[in-house]
């Protein structure tokens, strides 16, 4: 990422038009296969990094940049604009680049994050909490869970201190909703949607022991129906923790080798799996359920 000098602007002009820079800010630019190589995430914390050393001191990065720099999941993608917190303010504004919000910040709500000032993880996750959707919420607040970056008690201090925030309510259902034990964006929103299609609590992260040396873990265990259900996401197979070493084709045998390990488990007597698509649309979800004997409530 590079700043470049007015003299040079006609010079630039020529590379943009021609692909060769990409402008993440005014005035700032990143090459053409720079930015190509950063994922989604990636790409707004460079926007980030340009806009906040231009936007004043008293200006902290907040909301989804916040959780950007914070490493959290976006659901629903990154916005195109960076969003600060100005505690100067007395209204929101917005920008053709920057979205200001007009809120009071305590000391203790502010970090440093790769050299710029960015909301704390309690702080951004009560602010993302009154902001978002629910399962936006829900997918952040398990990541940041599940990192023990925050703890409950102290985002739902943040939430009730604002007791004038219309979305307060629900704020609160769904902290009071999240869980550490999700492991993934996909497990997060795949809960969301078990709750929604009525379907029995699940059990999370439910290690079946045996007398073996193999004690597999499994994303959701309907106990009370016997029945196993696997998100399987990318991430699973492709993310070095899952498959360190391994080629594709042993990690799909080994896929393969566990599940039938679970199946053979005497507590076990169904076991289905689910995808991205299936959450998109709830009413395959509820079928997959059904297919195993899980009932869900209309």
């Amino acid at each position: 990422m590079s700043e470049m000098e007015p003299r040079e602007a006609a010079a630039l002009r020529k590379h943009v038009g021609a692909g060769g820079y990409r402008p993440v800010h005014p005035g700032v630019y990143v090459t053409h296969g720079e930015w190509t190589r950063l994922t989604p995430r990636r790409r707004h914390v460079v926007k980030a990094l340009a806009a906040m050393p231009r936007l004043g001191a008293r200006l902290v990065a907040s909301h989804e940049t916040a959780a950007a720099l914070h490493r959290c999941p976006g659901l629903r993608g990154w916005p195109p604009r960076v969003h600060v917190t100005d505690p100067a303010r007395i209204r929101a504004q917005a920008t053709a680049h920057v979205v200001k919000h007009a809120q009071t910040l305590d000391p203790l709500d502010t970090w440093l994050v790769s050299g710029v000032p960015v909301t704390s993880p309690t702080r951004t996750a009560a602010d993302l909490a009154l902001s978002q959707q629910h399962a936006e919420t829900v997918v952040v607040l398990d990541d940041l869970l599940r990192r023990d970056l925050v703890a409950v008690a102290d985002v739902e201090a943040l939430i009730r201190a604002r007791p004038r925030a219309r979305s307060r309510v629900a704020a609160l259902s769904a902290l009071a909703f999240a869980s550490p034990l999700a492991d993934s964006p996909g497990e997060s929103l795949a809960r969301v949607v078990l709750a929604r299609i009525g379907a029995p609590k699940p059990v999370l992260q439910h290690r079946f022991h045996s007398d073996g040396s193999f004690d597999p873990r499994v994303d959701f265990w309907f106990a009370e129906h016997g029945v196993v259900l696997e998100f399987d996401g990318a991430a699973r197979f492709t993310r070095s923790r899952h498959v360190g070493p391994r080629t594709p084709e042993q990690v799909a045998v080994d896929e393969r080798l566990r599940e039938d390990a679970i199946r053979a488990h005497p507590d076990v007597a169904g076991f289905v799996r689910c995808v991205w698509s299936d959450l998109r649309e709830p009413a395959r979800l509820r079928a997959v359920l059904a297919s195993a004997g899980v009932p869900c409530r209309r």
